[in-house]
């Protein structure tokens, strides 16, 4: 009988395509675990140190400085070499002393910008459910598989962002999505460039739900799963990359 679930094994060929990785160099590459973000959408730990942040030479110095708990994602020490890190995720080298924010550009869909020390203790996250629990307390599922759990509606609704302290998860700040938000393009022709929301477009049987955003000098119509609310007047957090 062949084995139940998903391959435990990742060829480079079919590798997320926005993976800084040699293709032809090797047969299989380090697939990113189940965990807070899917394997689409994030890199292994190890390829991000190795490929892309480039602070490894090799697989062999990536599992050293893994195992050694050397690296912190989100504040929390992570032996993982698969650990999926992916969108607004925080990276700290302590032995470097550098900090990075994962964030969409148009370079890749996720980019590694460098960040200081005061910007790195906080996330931004993108609210995918809410739900009210037993305890009649009302829990928030953010995009990064934290939950946020309060005593009183905190007025959000799925597609709204909140601003976190990391690692704690305690809830500094939140905003909106409505006419007049900022929001972050995840994905499509404009990503990792900041527009602002004209109009909210209600989903049919056969569309679903979209924002009308104005972005360089035009007003484009995109599914609100490839936004992400980051302000109102201005981002709470420096995400554009840049060119």
């Amino acid at each position: 009988m062949g084995s139940m679930g998903s391959s435990r094994h990742m060829k480079r060929s079919a590798a997320p395509s926005f993976w800084k990785i040699p293709r032809k160099l090797g047969q299989f590459v380090v697939k990113p675990s189940p965990g807070p973000h899917p394997i689409n959408e994030s890199y292994s730990l190890a390829i991000l140190l190795r490929d892309v942040l480039k602070v490894v030479k090799n697989m062999r110095e990536a599992r050293y400085v893994i195992n050694s708990g050397k690296i912190l994602v989100d504040g929390v020490v992570r032996m993982d070499k698969k650990f999926p890190v992916g969108l607004m995720d925080v990276i700290h080298i302590p032995s470097m002393n550098k900090f990075y924010r994962m964030l969409p550009s148009k370079k890749a869909m996720l980019f590694p910008k460098e960040i200081d020390s005061e910007s790195a203790k906080l996330k931004l996250c993108k609210v995918k459910s809410k739900n009210k629990v037993k305890s009649n307390k009302f829990s928030y599922g953010l995009h990064d598989g934290r939950t946020i759990l309060s005593e009183e509606d905190l007025g959000l609704n799925i597609g709204d962002s909140v601003l976190i302290t990391i690692p704690e998860g305690k809830l500094v700040d939140k905003v909106k999505l409505e006419k007049g938000s900022l929001v972050l393009f995840l994905k499509g022709k404009h990503i990792g460039k900041i527009g602002t929301v004209n109009d909210l477009v209600k989903g049919t049987f056969s569309s679903e739900k979209s924002a009308e955003v104005y972005v360089e000098g035009e007003t484009v119509r995109v599914p609100l799963r490839v936004l992400l609310v980051v302000g109102k007047d201005k981002p709470l957090l420096p995400v554009e990359v840049g060119e």
